[in-house]
């Protein structure tokens, strides 16, 4: 059974370091003990082998693998070239408990309770992206407030335990048959979608389909489309250099002007402001990691 850690976040964690890892063909994770820090390590793309203790975890994209203290941990096997990945650790603010997917789990006893699994695919990645952006930009900017980057590596935390808390509660037959639904509308997200198309792929009818996403994600399913398909762009302006232009095209936009109308209405900002807003990511691969000393009053 997959291992869940409990933080208690009555105050925030206390961020240490992070950043982008671009790895190259063969990369293996170097053999270290973290020495009273957690890590998490999320997936863009690639593939990543990590062993922590006696365990193997192959980690693909959109991967969450959390890294407890104090045990060791290496790569088991050479990553495929290109392989991306978030690297963040963090002390966290008061004890630490673990369980597995239980009845304790399902309901905790306080709402300062954020559950971490040990590994976990993310669902909603954009969410997600934008807050690592948030902190990574924090972190590389002088000017601002060390407590920034505290509040939002906590808030990394709070994300992923929401997401992984909605998959484990959900009604099995709902989460079986709807999240296969939504699932194929993110795998075709870069082709041109309609209703008609979706129904028409799940043999129902398209007044029966946008019933289902009112019912359980209060909106109609072009909605949802459009939703993913600019969550889909959020995350290829952060994670690549693309242009605006041929992001529209990968994501079955003809045409540019709508697809810019549309990014606005949906995220406020225009696709050129929504990239230059978390500009300041400290990037780092084989050649360029350097020692980064543990903070004071950890």
């Amino acid at each position: 059974m997959n291992k869940v850690y409990k933080f208690l976040l009555e105050k925030p964690v206390r961020f240490y370091k992070a950043g982008q890892y671009f790895a190259e063909a063969g990369w293996r994770h170097k053999n270290i003990i973290n020495d009273g820090d957690y890590e998490l390590f999320i997936m863009l793309k690639g593939i990543a082998y990590i062993q922590i203790g006696h365990t193997q975890y192959t980690l693909r994209t959109h991967d969450c693998l959390l890294i407890p203290p104090h045990i060791r941990h290496i790569g088991f096997q050479g990553s495929p070239a290109d392989t991306v990945y978030y690297w963040m650790h963090f002390f966290p603010s008061s004890s630490v408990t673990t369980s597995y997917v239980t009845d304790e789990i399902h309901h905790p006893t306080s709402p300062y309770a954020v559950n971490l699994p040990q590994q976990f695919t993310v669902k909603n990645f954009g969410r997600l992206i934008l807050l690592i952006r948030q902190m990574l930009d924090s972190d590389n900017d002088e000017t601002m407030t060390p407590l920034a980057s505290d509040l939002f590596i906590s808030s990394v935390l709070v994300e992923l335990s929401h997401q992984f808390m909605t998959v484990i509660n959900q009604d099995q037959e709902y989460t079986s048959r709807f999240e296969l639904i939504k699932n194929w509308i993110r795998i075709h997200s870069h082709e041109k979608l309609t209703v008609d198309i979706v129904a028409t792929e799940f043999k129902i009818t398209p007044v029966y389909l946008t019933k289902l996403f009112r019912t359980y994600e209060g909106m109609t399913t072009i909605h949802f489309i459009n939703l993913t398909k600019i969550k889909q762009a959020q995350e290829l302006l952060l994670t690549t250099d693309l242009s605006v232009k041929e992001i529209a095209y990968e994501l079955g936009f003809t045409n540019e002007k709508y697809f810019l109308r549309l990014f606005k209405r949906l995220s406020s900002l225009t696709p050129t402001k929504y990239r230059d807003a978390y500009a300041k990511t400290y990037l780092n691969n084989i050649e360029v990691d350097p020692t980064i000393p543990l903070p004071e009053n950890r």
